[in-house]
């Protein structure tokens, strides 16, 4: 991915600019992830080892995730929020990178967490942002993604951030296309929005 297109920049600003707003406004001082179920169950696929989190936002999935026992890394396309995750987890590794600028080296997690992150990727960009994932995860890793359900991509007028929606066999298709294998997948009703669950896995061998 060369460079970040007008939209996925808009989005990146907003967050910027209302990086703290955000996160009082999405529960950004509750102790509970969101997605404490299902950082459960991946938990059962992955009990340990080093994670890398695709998207940290304010901080509260990496408490979450450090409390669990795992080796953390977090990173986000925000400077705002990668702030604000960092006055909460002061101990914990952050870095200001989007998804096709993880800086690591191949192969050096065990597994990731991308929770309502890739759904700000324009669809033609998807396969570059899954490889890019898929890149810096161990053979045999596991991950979390949520998607919101949907079938188009529009920029919100209200925010100017740049939303992908996919059906959850068109997400599947894409995750599958990318070299990922879908260890499970469900869906989960929000307060405004359906979202597509996936439980991945980089293969053993490829």
């Amino acid at each position: 991915m060369a460079g970040k297109t007008q939209k996925e920049q808009k989005t990146i600003d907003y967050y910027d600019r209302e990086a703290q707003n955000w996160s009082d406004a999405h529960g950004g001082n509750e102790r509970e992830s969101y997605w404490q179920r299902e950082m459960d169950k991946l938990h059962e696929l992955l009990p340990g080892g080093k994670v890398i989190e695709i998207g940290s936002g304010a901080g509260k999935d990496a408490s979450a995730l450090i409390r669990m026992g795992y080796d953390y890394a977090g990173t986000d396309a925000s400077k705002g929020l990668i702030e604000v995750a960092k006055k909460r987890n002061p101990e914990a590794i952050f870095m200001n990178a989007a998804v096709d600028e993880l800086d690591f080296p191949d192969d050096s997690f065990d597994g990731f967490w991308a929770a309502a992150v890739l759904l700000h990727i324009p669809k033609d960009r998807i396969d570059e942002a899954l490889q890019s994932i898929k890149r810096v995860i161990k053979p045999g890793g596991y991950g979390f993604i949520s998607m919101k359900a949907g079938a188009e991509e529009r920029t919100d007028p209200q925010t100017d951030r740049w939303f992908a929606f996919y059906s959850q066999a068109g997400f599947g298709e894409a995750l599958e296309k990318n070299g990922f294998e879908i260890a499970d997948k469900e869906t989960r009703k929000g307060e405004k929005d359906t979202w597509l669950v996936y439980y991945v896995r980089k293969p053993a061998t490829q």
